[in-house]
């Protein structure tokens, strides 16, 4: 540009929609830039300005498209393995912080954000939930829209999940097995004895009603950071499929960011341990609303992650997604 900022292109290119991968809901990009947009005025968050959006209607482009600012950084994912001790504390601190920023927003219900007006009269508003870009192969469709919220309680949410409301239809469709182990899971959910599942935050001022921004893939593969000054966080990026749910379903797994096979060193995988748990206990003071529904919810933390693999049966969820 002519300020000499640079500028990034993304195309939801269709390319690979005819092998049944790519596939994506038509409001995908909308919602993302919606997101995008939230959280830079909600937020001191450091997000991608976003400059201008075509859906490519005239098909001069070959996918809906837009520009968007060029984060300067480099990313933390390759950074990270030269960083010191105390730069990786740092910078993990600034990663918690991001973290607590998006708790602490509040878009209201179950779902997606969306935007509108322009940028001098913009309103946001809860749709239905949007999805990253399929990325295997033999499906036919995005999900049913009017089938994906936005839902007013988590026990709707919950049971859209196990019910396949929101999966993508496949070409080869789930085997009979798979879709009768759905079965039982959604009379768990309908049954479970948690009030809190059945209220929203215009009916309830609690700690349970409370729905948070949820950035689906916020790894250190999409955390920039300055070139010269790695403990400063310069932009995070891609928030393609970013929802807002409920905020006891939020885990963050901060044991990914500080995950390095080549370190066998027993003092080194102290010191990481040591950051992950300086990590948990930061975020836990930071946001209290969060620490006691970490520390309660567990129930409902089960019956998500049993909803969201319904199809493998209830007695077949791996413990370690429901816990810290």
């Amino acid at each position: 540009m002519d300020d000499g900022r640079t500028v990034i292109g993304r195309v939801l290119s269709p390319s690979f929609i005819e092998y049944g991968a790519g596939v994506y809901p038509e409001d995908t990009m909308e919602a993302e830039i919606a997101a995008m947009r939230y959280v830079k005025i909600h937020s001191s968050i450091p997000v991608p300005e976003v400059y201008y959006h075509d859906k490519d209607k005239n098909g001069e482009v070959g996918g809906e498209w837009m520009l968007l600012e060029d984060i300067q950084g480099t990313n933390l994912y390759l950074k990270w393995p030269e960083l010191s001790v105390d730069q990786r504390r740092k910078v993990g601190l600034a990663v918690v912080e991001v973290w607590a920023q998006l708790m602490r927003l509040r878009p209201g219900a179950i779902g997606s954000i969306n935007a509108s007006g322009d940028d001098d009269k913009i309103s946001f508003y809860v749709g239905p939930m949007t999805f990253m870009p399929t990325n295997v192969g033999k499906t036919k469709a995005p999900p049913d829209r009017s089938k994906c919220g936005p839902f007013s309680c988590a026990r709707d949410w919950l049971l859209a999940l196990a019910r396949l409301d929101m999966d993508f239809p496949r070409e080869i469709p789930w085997a009979e097995e798979a879709i009768s182990n759905t079965i039982p899971v959604i009379a768990d959910i309908k049954a479970a004895p948690l009030p809190y599942l059945d209220i929203s935050e215009t009916s309830d001022p609690s700690p349970w009603s409370i729905n948070a921004l949820f950035h689906v893939d916020l790894g250190s593969h999409n955390i920039m950071v300055d070139s010269d000054d790695p403990t400063i966080i310069t932009g995070v990026i891609d928030w393609e499929g970013a929802c807002v749910v409920p905020l006891w379903s939020i885990l963050p797994r901060f044991s990914d960011l500080l995950r390095e096979p080549h370190i066998t060193q027993p003092a080194e995988l102290e010191a990481l341990n040591e950051l992950r748990l300086l990590m948990e206990r930061t975020l836990l003071e930071a946001v209290p609303e969060w620490a006691k529904l970490r520390a309660e919810g567990l129930e409902a933390r089960i019956l998500h992650t049993q909803a969201s693999l319904s199809t493998a049966g209830r007695h077949n969820v791996d413990v370690f997604d429901v816990v810290f």
